[in-house]
């Protein structure tokens, strides 16, 4: 009766206490609740005193025995018992996660002894979670530093749901863009686009929470999933930890390296470096007049030809001569200041272009953050974070495409895409106010901001104004345009390229939010809250290839508020929110759709244009959130969760606005419009100011259960995907057009997920887990094309093309891992194998027949391709010299050298080469193209080969 009573209230609270709120954040800290009682009566001790060792958080029991602690930062504690009349007793090992409830329990003995004796156990951490709604991962910093990784994202993959295929990190069938990333309770992502900050460092992160399932009402702006990172805080101890990696130079791609001038496979600027190149092939360049070099008239000489090369071209970076390198420093302690204590992490990494690069020689990526706290009362504390990232980069540095590989099958640069640079960062100000022991609340201020721009390449004389790539000296048609075998097509490393695009973006949003906690009793705690953010988006991009540019600053803005019940009793645990969220793009609707502009009225009836227009409204809508946890017994636990998920669509896209960097343009406040020296501004691109939100509906049940200290988990998800966003081609009175979008599209995703682990204790720890997916894609509601009413215009695209259901496939994965260690004090070889770590990381994405790319196809029979398969590996010795705990590795990346076929570059070959790669197994591929050109060696396998990288460490 008393369950139901406490129910139906939280139930009728949620509703106004939804509405009134103080302001949202991610959660950051968790909760401790146990009993107290007599080791040998087993009765309720109350008044016994519960005290969290190094911090001013305590509790004491009550006339039951139970007690509470609120507002715990996750980590690892000793939690101390004590009542007058009893022995101390403290629990070390107590680990505390976001958003999560650990229950430790004391039974202390009655003594007659004086006061002070303190009995002391390790707490036994339960490996099955009574209150585990939903599915979360918790990442703890001592198994992040186990693994063999040195990115986010590949600890992140480890995990059952999330994969990186292709190169795009997906959640549950997700994208990265449809996730919640979050740092210290603040955003880190690009405000225009929902593109996150993955590059922190592992050694700042204290402990990483990873959503998946539903998630409560505090989360939002996500249909995927939520990455909630909680960075460490300094001590007053002083504590820092140092690591350098170093890569041996080496040619990290497949096929035939591009920097060997004996090869058949001609690279033009490696091998147009060489003097003798230009004498030995004088058919191949031409003068300035476009003669020839072989043609008696021409003007050069070779020697003159090769001078006027060198002097307009940028070598290419050989590979083959550079390392990679990177440094991480991490540093924590006081400040001179009493209860101030600070926590820094800095990483510099820097790589050679995996293919060669002309104008920026190495890759650089910056990484770092900052946090501050300061005790200002026992009950109040102020914290400060910061994060930042720089990305110099270019086109081929980790990774490579189909643009390398010139019609006649040679090795080929192409530097067309401009210069690119990228920067981001983010501060937020936290205040924690602890009201009683039952409640606190937090207020948050936190800014971000992303810089992004594409330009011209450094000293390009001509630059952007050459408008299309220049004819180069070195010759690749004859006189009638057809390609001079041994020649090359494609201009590369030229002095001056000609571009298509260039952008300079500069994004920011300020937040201000907070929360409030109240532990009404044992059983029920409330959470309320809600936040603001004003955007400032300042936009420049321009499209030659289209002729039309984007120069505006938008102000849009958004929020929410939330209200959260956690319920826990013996046999059930309930988490029951709402949310309400709200966004306004604070800009005008364009009330013709057909005439938005009002150009083509007004060209007829030989006026100045008026269009007409209106204020952007605010939208909004609810979401409620359930989750259920049902504790069968201390090692078994069934959960369900289900919610409603939205996520407007992104404010903005980067690319030549047709297709945008994605395949479709989906920005809400787009605004491509055409060059103003041709005639009037027409719109080319320019988004739907009134896009509703797009929904997720998602379901999720499964049940974990602890065998012996192996916990197995079996979860089974569904998502109902609507309002997706579409691009939509509108065509005006006067038969022109442009782009706008739509909410036209329709998904689903359902997979199961299964799981076994085992936590890292002792001398081993690994995991294994099972992942199967699938889905629908489907389009109704607004066409993909659209015109003026009683119009005549034929537009040639059928409006009903694509309506309808796509199923899709996913290849099921197989992931494990396993980690062995050796003791501290092992005896053989005078302790030379004592204190050594192996870590493997082991990944299998099997092929599926109904994927079209998975099977290879010849005489109407398909035959499937191999499994995916990748291995990463770390042995890493800890050396016994004190103070400094130095420590040795060797990483390797796939360590067994597996091959990923790639089928499409067998697909037009003979039918002989194509049965010998078939009996083959897919390892033997053609030797010569259809053309007579040799086979793209470079392209037969979409992944890269073993790498080997090795480090040191020190610790303090």
């Amino acid at each position: 009766m008393r369950l139901k009573k406490v129910l139906a209230a939280a139930i009728i609270l949620s509703l106004p206490a939804a509405f009134h709120p103080p302001q949202s954040i991610a959660g950051t800290t968790g909760k401790i609740v146990g009993k107290v009682t007599e080791a040998k009566t087993q009765a309720p001790l109350p008044g016994a005193s519960v005290l969290l060792a190094g911090t001013t958080l305590g509790a004491a029991t009550d006339l039951a025995g139970d007690y509470f602690i609120i507002n715990v930062p996750p980590g690892n504690y000793s939690l101390t018992a004590s009542m007058i009349g009893y022995k101390s007793l403290t629990k070390t090992g107590v680990t505390v996660s976001v958003d999560r409830t650990t229950r430790v329990d004391f039974r202390i003995e009655e003594t007659v002894i004086e006061m002070g004796e303190t009995v002391t156990v390790l707490a036994e951490r339960p490996l099955v979670e009574r209150d585990e709604t939903s599915t979360r991962h918790f990442v703890q910093a001592q198994e992040i530093a186990a693994r063999p990784a040195s990115q986010l994202t590949q600890i992140l993959t480890t995990l059952p749901g999330i994969d990186n295929v292709g190169g795009e990190l997906t959640v549950r069938r997700g994208t990265l863009d449809q996730v919640a990333f979050i740092i210290d309770g603040m955003r880190a992502r690009n405000p225009l686009d929902f593109q996150p900050y993955t590059g922190i460092n592992l050694s700042a992160i204290r402990e990483l929470e990873v959503i998946t399932g539903g998630f409560n009402a505090e989360y939002g702006e996500a249909q995927s999933g939520v990455f909630n990172i909680i960075t460490k805080e300094g001590s007053p101890r002083l504590e820092g930890y140092s690591e350098l990696r170093w890569t041996p130079p080496g040619k990290h791609h497949w096929g035939t390296a591009l920097y060997d001038y004996s090869t058949t496979r001609y690279w033009e600027n490696s091998h147009a470096r060489h003097l003798q190149w230009w004498i030995d092939h004088p058919d191949q360049w031409v003068d300035p007049n476009g003669v020839a070099g072989n043609d008696p008239r021409a003007s050069w000489t070779p020697e003159q030809a090769y001078e006027d090369y060198m002097r307009t071209h940028q070598p290419l970076t050989d590979y083959t001569e550079r390392s990679g390198l990177q440094g991480e420093l991490s540093l924590g302690g006081p400040l001179p200041v009493r209860n101030l204590f600070f926590f820094v992490s800095g990483r510099y990494r820097t790589a050679p272009p995996i293919t060669g690069n002309s104008y920026r020689k190495m890759g650089s990526w910056i990484d770092a953050t900052a946090k501050v706290t300061f005790q200002l009362r026992p009950n109040m504390k102020l914290m400060f974070s910061s994060f930042a990232g720089s990305a110099n980069t270019n086109w081929g540095m980790e990774a490579m495409g189909p643009g390398w590989v010139s019609p006649e099958n040679k090795y080929a640069y192409v530097d067309y895409p401009g210069y690119p640079k990228y920067r981001i960062n983010g501060q937020t100000l936290k205040l924690t106010h602890t009201l009683s022991k039952n409640s606190f609340y937090e207020a948050y201020l936190s800014r971000s901001f992303t810089y992004r721009s594409q330009s011209t390449f450094p000293n390009d004389e001509a630059g952007w104004e050459t408008g299309a790539p220049q004819t180069d000296r070195l010759r690749a048609v004859d006189a009638n345009g057809n390609a001079i075998p041994g020649g090359n097509s494609n201009l590369i490393g030229l002095h001056t390229t000609g571009y298509y695009y260039r952008g300079r973006d500069r994004d920011a949003d300020l937040t201000f939010s907070g929360d409030y906690l109240s532990q009404l009793n044992k059983n029920w705690q409330i959470k309320s809250g809600g936040d603001f953010t004003y955007y400032s988006l300042n936009r420049f991009q321009e499209a030659r290839t289209y002729s039309v540019i984007e120069r505006a600053v938008y102000h849009p803005y958004e929020g929410n508020l939330y209200f959260q019940n956690k319920l826990e009793f013996e046999g059930l645990i309930m988490n029951l929110g709402l949310r309400y969220d709200f966004y306004n793009p604070n800009d005008v609707v364009y009330l013709d759709p057909f005439d938005p502009f009002d150009l083509v009225a007004a060209a007829r009836e030989n006026r100045e244009p008026n269009p007409r227009t209106e204020p952007t409204r605010i939208s909004g809508q609810l979401s409620p959130r359930l989750g259920i946890s049902h504790p069968i017994s201390e090692r078994a636990v069934l959960h369900f969760s289900y919610g409603h998920f939205f996520q407007r669509a992104t404010f903005g896209n980067y690319g030549e606005g047709y297709g945008g960097e994605g395949g479709e343009v989906t920005g809400i406040l787009n605004t491509y419009l055409t060059y103003p020296a041709f005639g009037d501004s027409l719109p080319y691109n320019l988004g739907n100011r009134k896009l509703k939100p797009q929904k997720a509906v998602a379901y999720e049940v499964g049940v974990e259960r602890n065998f012996g200290g192996l916990v197995t988990d079996v979860t089974a998800f569904y998502k109902d995907y609507r309002n997706s966003v579409r691009t939509v081609q509108v065509f005006m009175a006067d038969g022109t057009s442009y782009l706008t979008t739509g909410n036209s599209d329709y998904a689903d995703a359902k997979g199961l997920e299964l799981q076994v682990r085992k936590p890292l204790a002792g001398y081993w720890g690994g995991y294994l887990n099972y992942t199967w997916t699938t889905g629908i894609f489907g389009r109704s509601g607004d066409p993909d094309v659209i015109a003026a009413p009683g119009s005549d215009i034929q537009t040639g695209i059928d409006p009903t093309k694509g309506i309808g259901d796509a199923i899709l496939y996913d290849p099921p994965r197989l992931k494990f891992g396993l980690t062995l260690a050796t003791p501290e004090k092992f005896a053989p070889l005078r302790g030379l194998l004592s204190k050594i770590e192996l870590a493997l990381d082991y990944q299998v994405y099997y092929p599926h027949k109904q994927i079209a790319s998975h099977n290879f196809v010849e005489g109407g029979k398909a035959f499937i391709r191999p499994a995916d398969k990748n291995a990463d590996l770390r042995l890493r010795k800890e050396l016994d010299i004190k103070p400094l705990l130095p420590t040795v590795f060797v990483e390797i990346r796939n360590v067994f050298n597996d091959k990923w076929v790639d089928l499409q570059t067998v697909s037009d070959a003979q039918p002989e080469d194509k049965a010998r790669f078939i009996n083959s197994g897919f390892e033997v591929f053609p030797e010569k193209s259809p053309n007579g050109g040799p086979f793209p060696d470079v392209l037969q396998y979409r992944n890269l080969p073993r790498m080997v990288i090795f480090g040191a460490a020190i610790r303090f």
